[in-house]
């Protein structure tokens, strides 16, 4: 009954975007500041390249047919959605002197978003979003990034303090990594780093981030609060990507996935849920709201919130991130999804077209 009227409401939220769209005012859309720092410069070298290195997961030439993928493919994506909600971190190589050496491989590969619907995407280590990254202050870090896309890239460490030569910005002093090349950030983790944070490329990022060159990197002090040993740690990193064509993001994702393929959250009753939210879409805001609950919001962009506010919609804008937390007191199935209706809706389903930023959370007794 209570999937019936969130399933109402939500035609109903579509049908009135659909009109709204029709006037010109269908949705919010920010571009960062610092995006445009590298955009600017990246897009002369991009229009000048060949017409294959301007190719999203969801601008390919007509010409190219979608990627076809198996079921076990379709699988390992879907366990990799709900590893991410898990936190299950990439796993580092341990140097010498205990360095934490990742590795990741940018390129380009097949992507199932929902139902049949499979999409060229950009993405690292072969899936969208990229691995987690987890470090605890004093770590010293090597992440190795591996160039396999026919265009420059960067990674950049939104939030943290990292060495000028480290920070992933094109020309600011190190130029982009090129197509086949490699390049090594190095980095210690400060106490300044405490928190949840997001990597992404910062070359032509609005077009390259939604192609899927982003991920999630947390950081924890030395020695967890005892609190934080009582909860169940998840993590939801909102997406979004563009079918058609379209130069406005319309496809909107869970960990990778639009609902119905969005991973689910199954915890018992009387669960502290520490829930951490970040928005890696390169253009729209989001309001995500979890029905029947009010959150509390205790951090945002990794810091700890002075007088944290218990509210009922969490509004996050491109690159932020937002901790919140709430004690799973209610039995039953709750709708976690954006109140936003343009993002509810899936391009080219033929099943059914609600769907997009949205997942369930199931409280069992």
């Amino acid at each position: 009954m209570q999937n019936q009227r969130l399933r109402r409401a939500v035609w109903a939220a579509v049908w009135s975007f659909v009109t709204a769209s029709l006037a010109g005012t269908a949705e919010a859309a920010l571009h960062r500041t610092d995006a445009h720092m590298a955009s600017d410069t990246a897009s002369m070298a991009v229009e000048n390249s060949a017409a294959m290195q301007n190719l999203t997961s969801d601008d390919e030439p007509l010409s190219t047919p979608p990627p076809v993928l198996t079921n076990a493919q379709i699988l390992q994506e879907d366990r990799d959605a709900v590893n991410l909600m898990n936190e299950v971190a990439l796993k580092p190589r341990i140097l010498p002197g205990g360095i934490k050496q990742f590795t990741l491989t940018a390129s380009r590969f097949g992507w199932n978003f929902y139902r049949n619907v499979n999409l060229w995407a950009w993405g690292y280590n072969g899936q969208i979003p990229g691995p987690l990254i987890r470090v605890r202050v004093g770590d010293r870090v090597e992440i190795v990034v591996h160039n396999d896309l026919p265009e420059p890239t960067t990674v950049h460490w939104h939030g943290l303090a990292v060495p000028n030569d480290m920070d992933g910005v094109p020309g600011f002093p190190e130029p982009a990594i090129q197509p086949g090349g490699t390049f090594v950030y190095r980095f210690t983790v400060t106490s300044q780093m405490i928190g949840t944070h997001w990597y992404h490329s910062h070359y032509d990022d609005d077009y390259q981030v939604d192609a899927g060159l982003n991920g999630v990197i947390i950081v924890d002090p030395k020695t967890p609060p005892p609190s934080m040993r009582r909860v169940r740690d998840v993590l939801f990193v909102l997406g979004a990507g563009k079918q058609d064509g379209s130069d406005n993001e319309n496809t909107f994702l869970i960990n990778g996935k639009a609902y119905p393929n969005t991973p689910q959250l199954t915890v018992k009753r009387g669960t502290v849920v520490y829930m951490r939210i970040v928005n890696a879409c390169a253009e729209t805001f989001h309001a995500m709201t979890l029905d029947g609950y009010d959150v509390k919001v205790v951090a945002e962009d990794g810091q700890p919130q002075p007088d944290p506010q218990k509210v009922s919609v969490v509004s996050i804008a491109p690159s932020e991130t937002v901790d919140v937390e709430f004690t799973a007191n209610q039995t039953g199935t709750f709708p976690f999804y954006d109140t936003v209706a343009s993002s509810l809706i899936n391009p080219n389903d033929a099943v059914d077209p609600v769907g997009g930023m949205m997942t369930l959370i199931h409280v069992v007794p």
